[in-house]
Protein backbone atom coordinates (compact mmCIF):
# COMPACT_ATOMS: atom_id res chain seq x y z
CA UNK A 1 0.00 0.00 0.00
CA UNK A 2 0.88 3.65 -0.62
CA UNK A 3 -1.26 5.21 2.24
CA UNK A 4 -2.21 3.41 4.96
CA UNK A 5 -4.37 4.43 8.00
CA UNK A 6 -6.23 3.60 10.91
CA UNK A 7 -10.15 3.59 10.90
CA UNK A 8 -10.69 6.73 8.53
CA UNK A 9 -8.89 9.59 6.21
CA UNK A 10 -9.69 12.05 3.68
CA UNK A 11 -8.51 12.56 1.01
CA UNK A 12 -9.11 16.15 -1.80
CA UNK A 13 -8.29 15.49 -5.29
CA UNK A 14 -8.89 16.56 -8.61
CA UNK A 15 -11.72 18.82 -6.68
CA UNK A 16 -13.63 15.30 -5.31
CA UNK A 17 -13.46 14.78 -1.74
CA UNK A 18 -13.15 11.12 -1.21
CA UNK A 19 -13.53 9.64 2.61
CA UNK A 20 -11.97 6.12 2.91
CA UNK A 21 -13.90 4.03 5.99
CA UNK A 22 -12.30 0.85 7.32
CA UNK A 23 -14.94 -1.70 8.39
CA UNK A 24 -13.38 -4.13 9.75
CA UNK A 25 -14.04 -7.88 9.69
CA UNK A 26 -16.85 -7.91 6.59
CA UNK A 27 -15.07 -9.26 3.38
CA UNK A 28 -11.95 -9.94 4.81
CA UNK A 29 -10.39 -7.91 7.69
CA UNK A 30 -8.89 -5.06 5.35
CA UNK A 31 -12.05 -3.85 3.91
CA UNK A 32 -12.51 0.20 2.85
CA UNK A 33 -15.56 1.55 1.84
CA UNK A 34 -15.42 4.81 -0.03
CA UNK A 35 -17.58 7.69 0.05
CA UNK A 36 -17.03 10.35 -2.97
CA UNK A 37 -18.88 13.23 -1.18
CA UNK A 38 -19.33 15.74 -3.61
CA UNK A 39 -21.08 13.17 -6.36
CA UNK A 40 -22.96 11.38 -3.41
CA UNK A 41 -21.41 8.28 -4.31
CA UNK A 42 -20.33 5.62 -1.81
CA UNK A 43 -18.40 2.15 -3.07
CA UNK A 44 -18.39 -1.20 -1.01
CA UNK A 45 -15.85 -3.35 -2.92
CA UNK A 46 -16.47 -6.97 -2.12
CA UNK A 47 -18.83 -5.73 1.05
CA UNK A 48 -21.84 -5.63 -0.91
CA UNK A 49 -22.59 -8.19 -3.55
CA UNK A 50 -26.39 -6.71 -4.84
CA UNK A 51 -28.76 -9.24 -5.48
CA UNK A 52 -26.47 -12.38 -4.63
CA UNK A 53 -25.09 -14.05 -1.77
CA UNK A 54 -21.56 -12.50 -0.80
CA UNK A 55 -18.17 -14.44 -0.38
CA UNK A 56 -17.20 -13.84 2.96
CA UNK A 57 -13.23 -14.60 2.87
CA UNK A 58 -13.81 -16.48 6.71
CA UNK A 59 -10.15 -17.30 6.28
CA UNK A 60 -9.00 -13.98 5.61
CA UNK A 61 -10.87 -12.61 8.43
CA UNK A 62 -14.16 -11.90 7.25
CA UNK A 63 -17.01 -12.28 9.26
CA UNK A 64 -20.88 -12.44 8.60
CA UNK A 65 -21.59 -9.61 11.31
CA UNK A 66 -18.98 -7.41 9.46
CA UNK A 67 -20.80 -7.66 6.49
CA UNK A 68 -23.61 -6.53 8.58
CA UNK A 69 -21.45 -3.77 9.73
CA UNK A 70 -21.10 -2.53 6.65
CA UNK A 71 -24.18 -2.35 5.57
CA UNK A 72 -25.31 -0.60 8.11
CA UNK A 73 -22.51 1.72 8.56
CA UNK A 74 -23.48 2.56 4.50
CA UNK A 75 -26.80 2.84 5.49
CA UNK A 76 -25.99 5.47 8.09
CA UNK A 77 -24.10 7.53 5.81
CA UNK A 78 -25.94 7.39 2.45
CA UNK A 79 -28.93 10.26 1.61
CA UNK A 80 -31.77 9.00 -0.34
CA UNK A 81 -29.77 10.00 -3.68
CA UNK A 82 -26.82 8.32 -3.09
CA UNK A 83 -25.47 5.76 -5.84
CA UNK A 84 -24.19 2.55 -3.82
CA UNK A 85 -21.67 0.86 -6.02
CA UNK A 86 -21.31 -2.82 -4.84
CA UNK A 87 -18.31 -5.19 -5.84
CA UNK A 88 -20.76 -7.40 -7.43
CA UNK A 89 -24.15 -6.51 -9.11
CA UNK A 90 -25.46 -3.20 -10.44
CA UNK A 91 -25.02 -0.19 -8.67
CA UNK A 92 -27.63 0.25 -6.36
CA UNK A 93 -29.74 2.20 -3.83
CA UNK A 94 -29.90 1.92 -0.23
CA UNK A 95 -33.20 0.10 -0.93
CA UNK A 96 -31.23 -2.37 -2.37
CA UNK A 97 -28.40 -2.87 0.13
CA UNK A 98 -30.97 -2.73 3.02
CA UNK A 99 -32.48 -5.80 1.43
CA UNK A 100 -29.17 -6.99 1.20
CA UNK A 101 -28.43 -6.09 5.01
CA UNK A 102 -31.53 -7.87 6.07
CA UNK A 103 -31.23 -11.05 4.15
CA UNK A 104 -27.89 -11.32 6.20
CA UNK A 105 -29.83 -10.68 9.47
CA UNK A 106 -32.12 -13.34 8.74
CA UNK A 107 -29.42 -16.09 7.83
CA UNK A 108 -27.24 -15.32 10.88
CA UNK A 109 -30.35 -15.19 13.08
CA UNK A 110 -31.10 -18.49 11.12
CA UNK A 111 -27.72 -20.24 12.00
CA UNK A 112 -26.85 -19.09 15.42
CA UNK A 113 -28.62 -21.05 17.22
CA UNK A 114 -27.74 -23.72 14.72
CA UNK A 115 -24.01 -23.24 15.87
CA UNK A 116 -25.14 -22.62 19.82
CA UNK A 117 -26.63 -26.74 19.78
CA UNK A 118 -23.50 -27.66 18.23
CA UNK A 119 -24.05 -28.78 14.82
CA UNK A 120 -21.88 -29.78 12.00
CA UNK A 121 -21.08 -27.19 8.89
CA UNK A 122 -23.04 -30.19 6.76
CA UNK A 123 -26.21 -30.62 9.31
CA UNK A 124 -26.37 -26.75 8.88
CA UNK A 125 -26.05 -27.76 5.15
CA UNK A 126 -28.14 -30.21 4.98
CA UNK A 127 -31.07 -27.70 6.98
CA UNK A 128 -31.44 -25.75 4.00
CA UNK A 129 -31.38 -22.63 6.59
CA UNK A 130 -31.72 -20.46 3.34
CA UNK A 131 -33.99 -22.24 0.86
CA UNK A 132 -36.70 -19.64 1.09
CA UNK A 133 -34.12 -17.51 -0.05
CA UNK A 134 -32.21 -18.98 -2.53
CA UNK A 135 -34.71 -18.03 -5.24
CA UNK A 136 -33.29 -14.37 -5.28
CA UNK A 137 -30.03 -14.62 -3.76
CA UNK A 138 -29.07 -17.96 -4.64
CA UNK A 139 -26.12 -18.06 -6.61
CA UNK A 140 -23.62 -20.29 -4.18
CA UNK A 141 -26.11 -21.04 -0.73
CA UNK A 142 -23.65 -23.78 0.53
CA UNK A 143 -20.58 -21.61 0.22
CA UNK A 144 -22.59 -18.98 1.69
CA UNK A 145 -23.62 -21.09 4.51
CA UNK A 146 -20.71 -22.64 5.39
CA UNK A 147 -19.30 -18.85 5.55
CA UNK A 148 -21.76 -17.91 7.93
CA UNK A 149 -21.31 -21.01 9.80
CA UNK A 150 -17.98 -20.45 10.66
CA UNK A 151 -17.82 -16.97 10.95
CA UNK A 152 -20.64 -17.69 14.07
CA UNK A 153 -18.13 -19.76 15.36
CA UNK A 154 -18.73 -23.12 14.38
CA UNK A 155 -16.24 -25.66 14.02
Amino acid sequence: PVVTFGSEVTFHWNGETMRAVHVPASHTDGDVIIHYQNVDAIHMGDTFFNGRYPFIDTESGGTVQGMIGSANTVLGMAKPSTKIIPGHGDVASRVELTAFRDMLVTVSDRIQPMVARGMSADAVVAAKPTADLDPKWGNTPERFVRAVYQGLGGR
